[in-house]
């Protein structure tokens, strides 16, 4: 194999990616047709990314993703008009058509009903071992124009079987050529917006389009129909629109055709976290800051009803997932989703799904089961997202008693407001005061970097008849200039001093003790960002034992290092 002088050096200058360049040629020969036009990408491990690299514009970097995966973030040459970086999934070589096609024929006459499972690994094993009993390895490349097909084994060239595991599984398994994106957990979201290139939204690099692409909508209905079929959820002209939550959790939008969407059949995965990112992290973010998360957790603690708020990607839901470690670990949590985003430590939870059948009779909605939910006694309610009159149910369940937590779609408290006294959902503005806090999140530029900050946390106090307006505080407000959270400082919550302080049994003359225990909770937290503490899993431990020994005991032990 010839190799170019650039390659050369990038095999000298990183040892790790000289030997992923022996190991997989076609990686190779990929660096070697760019390296002229883009020139020779940096290698990162997966775990090595960083927010860090938010800063790159002209990036150029690759990273794998296993079992023979690669995929290469890098600027486009000048001269291009998307006016996107691009995203390329490197994979192995497909096989032969002729292979393929046989192999499906005959995989088809083996597999059988008792080999059918709904457990994702347990399938891949049944088809390996099935695939194990067709082929036969052979030393010397093979034309299979010349293979018959009632031929007992199929013979398969050695350098070849790896990538023809890959792709059966892919195929038959997995998502087909959307396979490298479920697999990235650097992607958020994929986007197909009808034929044409498929575009992802990466946590470091923001929206990039890839090189995977549909040419025709014929292609493009052909696959979104099997995709469909596959999650269980089948589309037609009768029924175009389909919700669902792919194997891994990933939620799923489908459009199918073009009556619907003018540009055809389209698509959008939004992809969620194994492990949700922890309230420390967003704190190293500086999506909020420790005295914002410590007075959620005293909120929280003491059950408090919140929203979280925000337009479509602002982080509601990553926020939420965030600050339900404050939530105490002996509370039973019931949740209500239309399709599974929340993720809690908690380990009484009782986690509920909406279910569309089409039909009213066998169909269950958000009300249904916010309704079922009051009857189950939750020391708390968390609503995946109020779109419509199941808040009604939410703010009745308020009303007795059961704290709500959810997100909501809404740019500031008027806005809240608003959709919640207008129609469809028309709750009096005189029951505005169950709801506790509205936190208000957003997706700001700063320096040119997309990130996601707390514009405010806002307390509602309560109806004033004669303005014919509710009464709100906001506790926090984000400075943009200086990019800091301001608090307005003690005496400004009424939520600490005329509900939990009373809760508490803590005096007016007292009340800096509330606050003392703000800030020692803030402090608490800080420390844990110190020790760079950021496994969400971790945080909750650590949360757990503030209640096991105390604030302050768990506070020295911390500072020590022997807490966890």
């Amino acid at each position: 194999m010839a190799v170019t002088k650039s390659v050369k050096k990038i095999v000298v200058s990183d040892k790790r990616f000289s030997r992923l360049l022996q190991i997989y040629p076609y990686l190779y020969r990929y660096i070697e047709s760019i390296s002229n036009s883009v020139g020779i990408p940096t290698f990162y491990d997966t775990y090595e990314l960083s927010y860090d690299l938010k800063k790159i514009r002209n990036v150029n970097i690759v990273y794998p993703l296993g079992e023979g995966i690669f995929i290469h973030v890098y600027m486009p040459p000048q001269g291009t008009v998307s006016g996107y970086r691009k995203y390329v999934a490197i994979e192995p070589p497909k096989p032969d058509p002729r292979l393929m096609e046989m192999l499906e024929i005959r995989l088809a006459e083996l597999i059988t009903e008792k080999d059918v499972s709904e457990d994702v690994e347990e399938r891949k094993k049944v088809i390996l071992s099935k695939l194990d009993k067709i082929v036969r390895v052979v030393d010397t490349p093979v034309d299979y124009g010349k293979i018959k097909n009632n031929s007992r084994y199929i013979p398969v060239y050695r350098p070849e079987l790896e990538y023809l595991r890959y792709h059966i599984l892919r195929e038959k398994v997995g998502l087909g050529i959307l396979e490298p994106f479920i697999r990235d957990p650097w992607l958020e979201d994929i986007t197909c917006k009808g034929s044409g290139y498929i575009y992802v939204v990466h946590k470091i690099f923001s929206s990039l389009e890839t090189n995977i692409e549909f040419k025709t909508e014929e292609e493009l209905d052909t696959f979104v129909i099997k995709l469909a079929e596959r999650i269980g959820k089948p589309v037609s002209h009768a029924r175009p629109i389909v919700d669902a939550t792919l194997p891994d959790g990933s939620r799923i939008n489908i459009v199918y055709g073009s009556d619907v969407s003018l540009h055809g059949s389209n698509f959008t995965i939004r992809k969620f976290a194994k492990v949700p990112i922890s309230v420390t992290q967003l704190i190293a973010w500086n999506t909020f800051d420790e005295k914002i998360a410590a007075y959620l957790w005293m909120l929280l603690n003491n059950s408090m009803s919140g929203f979280i708020c925000g337009e479509t990607a602002s982080g509601k839901t990553t926020t939420l997932n965030a600050i339900a470690v404050f939530i105490p670990p002996t509370s039973k949590i019931v949740s209500i989703e239309d399709t599974a985003e929340v993720q809690f430590p908690h380990p009484n939870w009782v986690r509920e799904l909406t279910r569309d059948t089409g039909s009213k009779e066998s169909s269950v909605t958000m009300f249904d089961l916010l309704r079922a939910a009051l009857r189950q006694r939750p020391n708390y309610i968390i609503v995946g997202e109020i779109r419509g009159v199941e808040a009604s149910i939410a703010f009745q369940a308020m009303q007795t008693g059961h704290p709500v937590l959810s997100t909501f779609h809404a740019a500031s408290v008027e806005r809240v407001v608003q959709r919640l006294t207008g129609d469809p959902i028309n709750i009096p503005k005189t029951f505005m005061d169950n709801l506790n806090f509205v936190l208000i999140q957003s997706a700001v530029w700063r320096e040119g970097v997309m990130v996601r900050r707390v514009l405010s946390v806002n307390e509602i106090i309560g109806y004033d008849p004669k303005a014919d307006a509710i009464i709100y505080v906001p506790v926090f407000v984000w400075d943009p200039v200086r990019d800091r959270f301001v608090f307005r400082g003690r005496g400004a919550s009424h939520l600490l001093e005329e509900k939990i302080a009373v809760m508490r049994g803590i005096s007016r003359v007292n009340m800096k003790k509330i606050y003392d225990e703000l800030d020692l909770r803030a402090q608490f937290l800080r420390t844990l960002v110190e020790k760079k503490i950021f496994n969400y899993f971790d945080v909750w431990k650590a949360i757990v034992k503030t209640y096991e020994l105390g604030i302050e005991t768990a506070l020295r032990r911390l500072e020590r290092g022997s807490l966890l």
